[in-house]
């Protein structure tokens, strides 16, 4: 299983920020069989390594992208950075 990008679930909405919540997840993609899998942080996972999924986002097939939409994972891009900080070190930077 490869780490390849960032999700988050059970998104909340706030309509006075304009902010969106959630959990945030790591989206793991199998090399064998292609098998997709989001999946909670861990506490001792490599904080840096979370940032870097953000900060260097991966090139997918369009086949790939497809099974995400499926399964109704929405991947994290650089503009969600501050919103992917805010969940790790819960705060927003303004």
């Amino acid at each position: 299983m490869k780490p390849i990008g960032l999700t988050l679930k059970h998104i909340v909405y706030n309509p006075f920020t304009s902010r969106k919540s959630g959990e945030l997840m790591i989206v793991h993609l199998c090399l064998n069989c292609g098998k997709i899998s989001a999946n909670r942080i861990a506490g001792d996972d490599n904080t840096q390594s979370i940032i870097d999924l953000i900060n260097e986002p991966i090139v997918l097939n369009t086949k790939t992208l497809n099974s995400f939409s499926n399964l109704g994972i929405i991947l994290l891009t650089h503009q969600d950075r501050e919103q992917v900080m805010a969940c790790l070190f819960g705060y927003h930077h303004t």
